[in-house]
């Protein structure tokens, strides 16, 4: 265009409508022309620009470089303008070359517009034909919008380019590296200084500073606008010496370093990934300095620590209230000085032998403290980096129900062993078992009294259901609480949760309970559990308002009134569920069967109790919720006893079927199926739910364990490296390092203990206890400033891979618990199905009640056949979630969920449904019927199978024989001490207390107790070696179980032996193996026991506990191969400690009681190092893992304790 434009040139003057034209068109071209420019010109600025930008980067944004670069882009910005958006806009255009240039674009104009300027500006031509060709050449450009389309494309296009040039451009540095934004702003914002615009700089401490002569000096560097993993401490300590290089540790944000000992001046910087801080000095001047800090820890009395001296010490590490003895030797003879704490009182050192400095403090909290020493000038100079104080706390202790650790069944004649277990790290004070009948008033029973300290406590109680006047129906409801030694603090006290044992009726097929060894139950199957749905989820709100109350001190009243109110929400719907139940009950029933009149009037009671613990719940007062929550639950059994009373009755007495009264019991039975069957289906629902969100939590702290042992372990390993080097890792980076691992430990103990208290679970509250344990030995280890450090680390290492373990351990029991539910669900299903079975049989003789029987046993099958739905996907899940660690097991249960689904189980019961309520052949739904319930039962079979498998795969054995072992060393320790103690009490109290000695002066009083004692006694057995349980009620009222040996008041003969025989004064006769009580007065030639007759029953009853566990232990210990010589002598010791001969010579029942725990200490300590030769992980028995280094010396320690007890 431009050659054509260049052959035509003329100024003559055109026609107005026509030159208007061609203007605008003119207009038009030059702004494309603009466009096009813009983008070429800020296209080649951005690449310009970002060309400058990584030269800055590259340079590390170096002032000189970001000074020539602020000269150098306006420049090469102007240029860009210039050549690419100006130049273009400088050439001139005649009228002609846009006219030829328009119709080069519009052919359609055949040359009109170019022939019309021509020939109006030709002179002599026609007037006439001039308009007329200017006339045509202006309608035609109209008809062409002007000309407007002819620019419309390329200005749209450089438009939208333009606006992707500035989008691309913001794109880029909003989310490109941060460098580009680094540039933008030292180069644009000249109006700061070039060197406050350079975004990468290393802030360095203490700068140039004095410092005395042969002191530490920690060195501190920050990284701003940039990252580096391996900064450096370049030093050079000779003016004309070379710079060396001293690497530098991260330290959260900062990166730290220690110069040892400067012996004079120093240069130094850091440098990293290419930036360098200015060089700075420290002066070296002779002023006093903290050479070495000696620290000794006076640990509060409570804690029965020794004194613990520190040799190089630095940070302190210790329990609150510790008093801390600081001497400080200075490198050079100082007049005195203090210690400055943080938001306290500076502490004055006070000179002492050698030229030392003394002085002491509490360490009351967290901080620093530093030494300031007085110079020659008389200037108070730092003479020691600030060293932190970190104050670790007296945890609480944890209190847990051991044995049977769930709720039970009894009848009202057994005796049911609880055991209870409480831990705390500076000894347990106390330990009570409390407990209450029917929600009446608590009565404590001190099981522990604390008189030595143990930070273990194992301790057992044995009810004797018949001595609480019990009946079927009836509850006894128990916990457990502790408290501590913090004599600083005050004692902190916790409580385990609640426990309920139900008191069920003896029926022909009672079997003994398994509480003689630590079960409990009794009595009771699929159906048990059906009735008991009610009494189940009553129980469950009273444990839930209990916990509350129990926690209510580290609640805010926000949390505890929406806890309250979420039981409340729970209490509420089962008391509608209750209600419901009564009116149907009492529409359809109580008129046609007086006898179920009497559960149509406990359940109103039941609903009247319900809601006003609603009402106390709602206040909030869980506590006064407790009263009618219990009585409520107490009415519920009592209703659930009578059903089963009635219902067995009359199906009893019913004749095959068919009578009135059966079917009245079988329709009564359909209408508790139907409710209850409801309200278990909510409730598993719902504790399946919970119970797989924490399995998840409890999941992903398991693998945020594996990764912090992994850290820890190479922390360890550092300490290791710096003891070998005999680098001090106080004040340094290592303890910090350390005290971040710290937190993350007890951020996930935190999350356990809320996941406990939440799910009840004692078991994750131990594991965060250690890994409390764990956290606090990491920060000891951080203060540390000698080899012991190493020793920390790695006892809270192994503290971590301890709690891991047990976290393990808690997935082995998910396992036995998700396929006990299983299999206990598959029984349930499979008793469901063969009652609507006889149900369905029994229509035939329904009469005119068949069509309300029908839609009762409908709504039944389509809740069956929901069950088994959720059973098969809940097999499903389980298989898969246990196939690493139970393989077989998994196997079973897939092949369970496979004849599920392969039968089509649930299909078929809504078949059979389909058929009973379309009244078809009776014989065919029968036979369905039948066929499901066959499959139901090879169901149940394969899940007991696979309940059978559990535990063939996995390989720790030993690991469970050592937590046994533990646990049995523990126990006896416990049981040992209290054994002293109460001999003690004894001793000193046995004037005036039961079975008073034949001292002289009381031979009167004693015998007439003696005869006291044998008031109410049932029965006798006069034949000396007999023994038998006899009910026996003194004058208050109390049942027990109670023998007797030997002669009703034997005179002075051999076997006037007396088991424990009650008086009528509420205190125990004693008996004696030998001599008797004569009716001379006195004894024979032993003397009687300091403990009395029910003492002696509950000892024995927890020495029989701890044999059935040794005899347990001892199997699974041959199974291993292992040899259990020493442990056969520990059961040995036990079944003498169960003759109750034992228990009148205190000096020898606690040789044997001694004996015995000190042999099994023994071997549960070779058990360990069997363990630890074998590879296996070992188990930390609670206190302070033992250094390698010292466990020769343990082993001795052991040896001579043999060689004690020998002797």
């Amino acid at each position: 265009m431009r050659n054509i434009f260049e052959r035509r040139n003329s100024s003559s003057e055109s026609d107005p409508d026509l030159i208007g034209i061609i203007r605008r068109i003119r207009r038009r071209w030059r702004m494309k022309l603009a466009l096009r420019g813009a983008v070429l010109v800020a296209a080649l600025a951005v690449v310009v620009f970002i060309g400058a930008a990584v030269g800055l980067e590259s340079w590390r944004f170096a002032p000189g470089a970001i000074l020539a670069l602020r000269i150098a882009l306006p420049i090469a910005f102007l240029a860009l303008i210039g050549f690419f958006f100006v130049r273009p806009l400088l050439r001139r255009v005649t009228d002609e070359q846009v006219a030829l240039y328009l119709e080069e674009h519009e052919p359609s104009l055949q040359a009109e517009i170019v022939s019309a300027v021509e020939a109006a500006r030709t002179p002599g031509a026609s007037s006439g034909l001039v308009k007329r060709l200017v006339q045509s050449a202006v309608e035609k450009c109209h008809a062409l919008e002007e000309g407007r389309r002819v620019e419309r494309r390329p200005l749209g296009a450089y438009g939208l380019a333009f606006a992707g040039v500035v989008l691309a451009t913001l794109a880029l540095f909003s989310l490109g590296p941060a460098f580009l934004r680094h540039a933008l702003s030292a180069l644009m914002v000249v109006s700061r200084s070039v060197e406050a615009s350079v975004p990468y700089r290393i802030d360095v401490t203490p700068g140039n500073v004095n410092v005395p002569r042969g002191a530490d000096q920690g060195i501190t560097a920050e990284l701003h606008g940039f990252e580096s993993d391996a900064p450096v401490l370049m030093v050079r300590k000779s003016a004309d010496g070379p710079f060396e290089r001293q690497p530098l540790i991260r330290e959260e944000s900062r990166f730290e370093g220690m110069l040892f000992d400067l012996p004079g001046p120093v240069d130094y910087y850091v440098e990293a990934a290419g930036v360098r801080s200015p060089t700075y000095r420290l002066n070296v001047l002779d002023m006093p300095y903290a050479q070495r800090l000696e620290l000794e820890y006076h640990f509060p009395a409570y804690t029965g620590l020794e004194p613990q001296k520190i040799e190089d010490g630095g940070d302190i590490a210790v329990l609150r209230g510790t008093e801390v003895r600081v001497r400080v030797v200075p490198t050079m003879a100082t007049p005195g000085g203090h210690i400055v704490l943080k938001d306290q009182e500076p502490v004055t050192l006070s000179p002492a032998a050698e030229g030392a400095l003394t002085t002491s403090f509490k360490a009351e909290k967290n901080g620093f403290y530093q030494v300031e020493l007085d110079a020659p000038t008389g200037e108070r100079v730092a003479a020691s980096p600030q060293f932190t104080i970190d104050v670790l706390s007296d945890q609480a202790p944890t209190v847990s129900i051991a044995r049977p650790g769930r709720d039970t069944n009894a009848s009202p004649i057994e005796e049911v062993f609880i055991e209870a277990r409480a831990e705390d790290d500076y000894g347990v004070k106390d330990l009570e078992l409390v407990y209450s009948v029917n929600g009446g008033a608590e009565k404590a029973l001190r099981l522990f009294d604390g008189k030595k300290r143990l930070t273990e406590v194992s301790a057992g109680h044995t009810f004797y259901l018949e001595e609480l006047d019990v009946a079927p129906g009836d509850f006894v409801s128990y916990y457990a609480r502790a408290a501590d030694n913090d004599a600083v603090q005050g004692a902190k006290r916790a409580t385990s949760d609640i426990y309920f044992l139900q008191v069920r009726p003896l029926r022909k097929d009672f079997r003994r309970a398994e509480s003689q060894a630590g079960g409990g139950g009794g009595g009771g199957g699929g159906q048990d559990n059906q009735v008991g749905a009610l009494s189940q989820q009553q129980r469950q709100i009273i444990a839930a308002t209990f916990n509350i109350q129990r926690d209510r001190k580290g609640m805010t009243v926000d949390k505890v009134k929406e806890s309250s109110v979420v039981v409340a929400l729970a209490q509420a719907r089962l008391r509608e569920q209750v209600e419901g139940l009564l009116t149907r009950m009492n529409s359809r029933l109580v008129e046609q069967d007086p006898a179920f009149k009497k559960i149509a009037e406990l359940l109103p009671e039941a609903v009247t109790q319900m809601t006003a613990a609603e009402g106390k719940l709602r206040a909030p007062d869980p506590q006064g919720a407790l009263e009618p929550e219990q009585k409520a639950l107490q009415i519920l059994q009592k209703a659930e006893e009578e059903y089963e009373v009635q219902v067995s009755m009359q199906r009893g007495g019913g004749g095959g079927g068919g009578g009135g009264q059966s079917a009245t019991a079988q329709e009564l039975a359909d209408l508790f199926e139907m409710e209850l069957d409801r309200v278990a289906n909510q409730y598993e629902t719902a504790q399946r739910a919970t119970q797989q969100g924490a399995d998840q939590q409890v999941d992903e702290l398991m693998e945020k364990l594996r990764e912090l042992a992994r850290r820890q372990e190479q922390e360890a390993e550092r300490q290791r490296q710096r003891a070998l080097a005999g680098q001090q890792a106080s004040g340094g980076s290592a303890g910090g390092q350390q005290r971040a691992l710290a937190e993350q430990v007890e951020e996930a103990a935190r999350r356990l203990e809320q996941l406990s208290r939440e799910e009840n679970r004692s078991d994750l509250a131990q594991t965060a206890r250690q890994l409390r344990e764990a956290a606090d030995a990491m920060r000891r280890a951080a203060a540390s400033g000698d080899p012991s450090a190493a020793a920390q680390a790695t006892s809270a290492l192994e503290r971590l891979r301890e709690a891991e373990r047990r976290l393990q351990q808690n997935q082995t029991g998910r396992a036995e618990r998700d396929v006990r539910n299983a299999r206990q669900q598959a029984e349930e299903l499979a008793e469901e199905q063969r009652q609507i079975s006889e149900s369905v049989q029994a229509l035939e003789a329904a009469g005119a009640q068949r069509g309300e029987r029908v839609q009762a046993l409908s709504e039944r099958k389509e809740a069956l056949a929901e069950r088994v739905g959720d059973l098969e996907g809940q097999l499903n899940r389980t298989a898969g979630e246990i196939a690493r660690q139970e393989r077989e097991a998994s196997r079973r249960m897939s092949e369970a969920a496979g004849t599920l689904r392969d039968r089509a189980v649930r299909d078929r019961i809504r078949w059979s449904r389909s058929m009973m309520r379309a009244g078809l052949n009776p014989g065919d739904a029968q036979a369905l019927d039948k066929d499901i319930s066959s499959t139901l039962d090879s169901v149940r079979d394969k899940l007991r199978e696979a309940e059978g498998a559990l535990g063939q795969s996995t390989p720790d054995q030993m690991g469970q024989a050592l937590d046994r072992a533990r646990e049995l060393a523990r126990g006896m320790e416990s049981l040992d001490q209290r054994m002293r103690e109460r001999g003690q009490q004894g001793q000193q109290g046995q004037q005036g207390q039961q079975g008073q000695q034949g001292q002289q002066g009381q031979q009167g009083q004693q015998g007439q107790q003696g005869q006291q004692g044998q008031q109410g006694q049932q029965g006798q057995q006069g034949q000396q070696g007999q023994q038998g349980r006899q009910g026996q009620q003194g004058q208050q009222g109390q049942q027990g179980q109670q023998g007797q040996q030997g002669q009703q008041g034997g005179g002075g003969g051999e076997g006037g032996q007396n088991d424990g025989q009650r008086s009528n004064d509420g205190r125990g006769g004693i008996g004696d193996t030998r001599g008797g009580w004569q009716n001379g007065g006195g004894w024979g030639d032993r003397r009687p026991g300091p403990f009395n007759p029910d003492e002696v029953r509950q000892f024995r009853g927890e020495v029989r506990q701890w044999a059935a566990d040794a005899e347990a232990l001892r199997k699974l210990l041959q199974s291993e191969r292992v040899d259990t010589r020493q442990l056969d002598e520990v059961l040995r010791g036990l079944r003498s400690l169960q003759d109750e001969g034992v228990y009148k010579d205190a000096a020898e029942l606690l040789r044997l009681q001694s004996a015995v725990t000190e042999n099994m200490k023994r071997f549960e300590f070779g058990l360990r190092r069997r363990a630890e030769a074998a590879g296996a992980q070992p188990v930390l028995s609670g206190t302070d893992e033992v250094p390698e280094q010292f466990r020769k010396l343990v082993e001795e320690y052991y040896k001579s304790l043999s060689k004690g007890a020998g002797r």
